[in-house]
């Protein structure tokens, strides 16, 4: 796993306002002719600090397509319900960190057992383009489907726990915006853009990422195993893929401050699989879907910003008639932050005028 984080280790620095130079001055002119002002402001050179409180459901769904199984003994969907995570959310010109944690614990008595989670983003890009970089692990999971073959769970209330269970994705998402010049993406779901009048765009873009669930023992329930044929055993599992993906956006403005917000991508995915069966391994390529669902609202403004938002992630990892699986991460999201107005650091003018800089 230590080796896909390569590609997410991005260092940045933060801080401050516009440069004074003349130079400075006339690369900032020149950007600002490639969007209509009337549509969109972006806040340029800004040191941004925002608080973000969120909930995170995160999924894995099992059925088995082998065996007939009319009571659904064979169903199995395990929950890591993180519960309340707070973070910090820092953003600069073209750049973003959040760091996020749970704030507040689960309560056993639900039955529901305890999950760890950590989570880490990193973003860059302009209007033109956004790549959205993310880590999040999970362990410890419950199990949604106990009363499926648990027949003491309507007297217990006490689910199917799997402590030691694991799950963690690694992804990496390019996004291009084809209405780039009126249509702003970061206004509706950042912090350093402002959409003053409503406007839509079509999405093209793609993904990298890597998804992984290990446990120590079977992550089937012995009632259920029988069903899975050689797949009972199922310790561990691996999915490498690269998708494609297109869709659309668009945001509502009232009153220059108000919004509403929204995009939904899916496309074609190849999938390199590894089943971890106990005491062998299965290797297999695979093409499926993935896709990519976003919806948002608040109050946006020239330095107070309010976003309240929910977004759906999920991976298909389907086997023709042996067994299907599907990975979710639903995430409800509340974050409100400050602009500060500052002078450009000196490093910060010299890394501006770096090739790397007019790549990005």
């Amino acid at each position: 796993m230590h080796r896909y984080l390569f590609f997410f280790l991005v260092l940045s620095s933060l801080s401050g306002r516009t440069q004074n130079t003349s130079e400075t001055k006339v690369s900032i002119e020149k950007k600002r002719k490639n969007w209509d002002t009337l549509k969109y402001e972006k806040f340029e050179r800004v040191f941004i600090v925002g608080l973000f409180q969120q909930y995170r459901n995160f999924s894995n769904e099992f059925k088995q397509l082998i065996n007939n199984d009319s009571l659904g003994i064979s169903n199995n969907t395990y929950f890591a319900e993180s519960q309340l995570i707070g973070g910090i959310v820092l953003n600069y010109d073209k750049f973003s960190l959040s760091l996020g944690t749970r704030t507040q614990p689960q309560e056993f008595n639900t039955g529901k057992g305890h999950t760890k989670t950590f989570n880490i983003g990193f973003n860059v890009g302009d209007n033109r383009w956004v790549s959205e970089n993310y880590y999040r692990r999970f362990e410890g999971f419950y199990n949604k489907s106990t009363q499926n073959f648990d027949t003491a769970f309507k007297r217990t209330g006490n689910y199917y726990l799997q402590p030691g269970l694991k799950s963690s994705l690694l992804s990496s998402r390019f996004m291009y915006f084809s209405h780039y010049d009126r249509f702003s993406f970061k206004s509706g779901f950042g912090c350093n853009y402002r959409q003053l009048k409503s406007a839509a765009s079509w999405i093209i873009g793609g993904s990298f990422n890597v998804y992984t669930l290990n446990n120590d023992s079977s992550i089937f329930p012995i009632q259920s195993r029988k069903y899975y044929n050689d797949y009972a055993n199922l310790k561990g599992f691996q999915s490498v893929n690269i998708s494609g993906a297109f869709g659309g956006a668009a945001t509502l403005v009232i009153f220059k401050a108000l919004f509403i917000s929204g995009y939904f991508t899916v496309g074609p995915e190849q999938q390199w699989r590894s089943y971890n069966l106990g005491d062998n391994y299965r290797n297999l390529s695979y093409m499926s879907w993935s896709g990519t669902g976003r919806f948002s609202m608040g109050l946006n403004m020239r330095r107070f910003y309010l976003l309240v938002s929910n977004s759906n992630d999920y991976n298909l990892y389907n086997s023709a008639k042996i067994m299907s699986l599907k990975s979710e991460s639903i995430t409800h999201n509340f974050t409100f932050g400050w602009r500060f107005y500052k002078e450009t650091p000196k490093f910060y003018e010299k890394f501006m005028k770096s090739k790397f800089y007019s790549f990005l």
